[in-house]
């Protein structure tokens, strides 16, 4: 506010003392709190992904389950859902799918269509799934023999000319389960598949991969969803 002196006739300033700004300490406050929410939601958000990631997975499996069982009673043949076991590529390693077809002519199998793979992150875990494994044949054979020698087992040749170690469940011509013959479970888990020798889940909470999901094949060739934790990853 201006006002003049009666004395002098010159102006002078008043200024008012009922307004302050913040204080250094007040500022460091508000900053802490809004970094702390942005950490929160952030966290949210990558739970939330990770979440998405996981059903994705669980539905690609069950897609290309049936997708092998439709297979096979289209064309009155057998037909496999394969998962590439590659310990050596971390990256394909228990993540990579495909349809195979026995061609009954030949007797050979054959892909059906290209090889896909699971959002990134996630594998189906042999130590969860019940992939079963019988005895190995005779002792001397090559490790890729070895492999193929187990019930559930078999090494093919991909594109690529590569002979590559699978797992996979066989339905014959009218949609039934003939390999394993048992209820078979197929889990998917947060992580890695690792080198082959050990797993790499994550999370872990309470020594139990922390986000996993699946799906439980029956003889008939019917499928369904693992829907709780203790049906995922039984005590």
């Amino acid at each position: 506010m201006r006002y003049f002196s009666k004395h002098s006739g010159t102006a002078s300033h008043c200024s008012s003392s009922g307004s302050k700004g913040f204080t250094l300490v007040e500022l460091i406050v508000v900053i802490t709190i809004m970094v702390a929410m942005m950490a929160l939601a952030a966290s949210m958000l990558r739970g939330g992904g990770r979440g998405q990631g996981l059903q994705s997975a669980v539905e690609m499996v069950d897609g290309m389950v049936q997708e092998a069982r439709l297979d096979a009673m289209g064309k009155g043949t057998w037909s496999r859902l394969i998962i590439v076991s590659t310990p050596e590529d971390e990256a394909r390693n228990m993540r990579t799918l495909g349809v195979m077809s026995k061609n009954t002519r030949t007797g050979k199998w054959h892909l059906v269509n290209r090889l896909q793979t699971l959002p990134a992150g996630f594998y189906i875990s042999p130590t969860y799934s019940t992939l079963l494994e019988g005895s190995k044949k005779t002792k001397g054979k090559s490790a890729a023999r070895s492999f193929a020698s187990r019930d559930g087992q078999d090494t093919v040749n991909l594109p690529g000319n590569r002979m590559t170690d699978i797992y996979f469940i066989e339905f014959d011509e009218e949609g039934r389960m003939s390999q394993p013959n048992a209820p078979t479970r197929l889990v998917v888990v947060s992580g890695s598949a690792g080198n082959g020798k050990e797993e790499k889940p994550t999370p872990m909470v309470d020594g139990k991969p922390g986000l996993a999901g699946g799906i439980v094949i029956y003889p008939k060739g019917n499928i369904s969803r693992l829907r709780t934790t203790e049906q995922v990853i039984p005590n």
